[in-house]
């Protein structure tokens, strides 16, 4: 029997797309005094049923992490949620209110004192800032007020939803559109009359449009996920960017640094690409720095920006499909350079676009997730071994999804 090669017509068939967050989501778990265990699923903004929610008891100046932060325990895992970005700051002076204690959720917090209004600062820094909207969760009736610049603005909640369920208007309200953009902790502020159980602050982000020729700079983080901080970072609870906006880029790379850009492209400029990502380096004469920067896309390993020396402005130049759709495209420095510690700068990502989708082999057709109908052992050929397959496998199973059995 003729086998049919299938990488001439792959591409009448293909459909690929990127998992990408639509949103920088901030969880937040309101705990009784001093208990750090963090509640883990999802809120009302759905970021999956294992995110692990920050946990916050009280204090001023406490740094919230983000969904889109990571541990970093090795290079190609996944965005989940890490303590150590800070994004927005909350501040609580421990004054008008008491505790309660649970296990989940919706069952310990802050409870207001009856004849007081418990006061929550809220705020942000650098990179951080934005416009977000907030998601204030209390199980028992009562009233939420946000006071933006001496502007207040009350929600209620009529405390009737059930364990378990998150219904706006009886255990949560929004807040919509905030402007957490000030240095001044007193302009923006919570304050309640029943029970504070937990806050979720989403940011909207707007996704890179790439056509040929796009170029995203570095820091630019209305787009991108956070990086990791490190320990020893002098700016503590800030990324390091440098230049002048819009030129922005992230300097100073360390070991488990990463950012991942969100970008979406439509059915005219969708094609194959050469992603080139600019960086420069600095140090003593001679001394190999940053080696590697991994670039992934869409959580698939791609390219390695590799042995970068002082002075040399290096590019690496990952050729990639981009279909229609929504991707991620990601840096990661997985381990340390030859010689000491990395000292680069990362200046943009460039899109150049090279011509039509097109697969080079068929490793490149399983990296993108497709495969040809009847090709059942992923070859990129139909023939006696698909078949073979198939007979071997004839009746196992009586699932309905096509996608469900072999």
């Amino acid at each position: 029997m003729m086998k049919m090669r299938l990488l001439a017509v792959v591409l009448f068939v293909l459909g690929a797309a990127g998992v990408v967050l639509a949103a920088e989501v901030i969880n937040v778990d309101i705990k009784g005094y001093n208990d750090n265990t963090p509640y883990i699923g999802n809120g009302a903004y759905d970021v999956g049923p294992n995110t692990v929610w920050t946990v916050f008891y009280g204090g001023f100046g406490v740094p919230v992490g983000s969904s889109r932060s990571e541990g970093l325990q090795s290079e190609d895992q996944p965005f989940f949620c890490s303590v150590y970005a800070a994004q927005v700051w909350l501040g609580d002076d421990g004054q008008d209110h008491t505790y309660q204690y649970g296990s989940s959720l919706m069952d310990d917090g802050f409870v207001a004192n009856p004849s007081t209004e418990p006061k929550l600062n809220i705020y942000g820094q650098g990179a951080f800032q934005g416009v977000y909207d907030i998601y204030v969760y209390g199980r028992d009736a009562g009233s939420f007020t946000l006071t933006r610049y001496g502007v207040p603005t009350t929600q209620t909640v009529s405390g009737d939803a059930n364990a378990g369920e998150f219904k706006l208007g009886q255990n949560y309200v929004i807040f919509s559109s905030v402007d957490i953009n000030n240095v001044n902790s007193n302009d923006l502020y919570l304050t309640y009359t029943n029970k504070l159980n937990a806050l979720q602050f989403v940011k909207k982000k707007s996704p890179v449009a790439v056509k040929d020729g796009t170029i995203i700079w570095a820091g630019n983080w209305d787009v991108a996920g956070e990086r990791n901080i490190r320990s020893d970072d002098p700016q503590g609870f800030g990324p390091d960017t440098m230049g002048a906006e819009p030129n922005i880029y992230v300097g100073n790379l360390d070991v488990g640094e990463f950012m991942g850009y969100d970008i979406t492209v439509d059915d005219v400029n969708q094609g194959r690409y050469f992603i080139v990502i600019d960086v420069n380096t600095g140090g003593p004469v001679n001394v190999y720095r940053a080696n590697p920067l991994r670039i992934y896309l869409d959580d698939k390993f791609v390219a390695d920006v590799c042995a970068m020396t002082v002075g040399e402005a290096n590019s690496t130049i990952a050729s990639v499909n981009l279909f229609k759709g929504s991707h991620t495209v990601k840096w990661h420095l997985p381990f340390q350079g030859i010689g000491g510690s990395t000292g680069s700068n990362l200046i943009y990502l460039q899109f150049t676009r090279t011509g039509n989708i097109a697969m080079n082999d068929c490793n490149e057709v399983g990296f993108y997730g497709v495969r040809y109908p009847g090709d059942l052992s992923g070859n990129c050929a139909v023939g006696l071994d698909d078949l073979a397959l198939m007979v071997d496998n004839w009746l196992i199973c009586n699932n309905p999804d096509p996608n469900g059995c072999f």
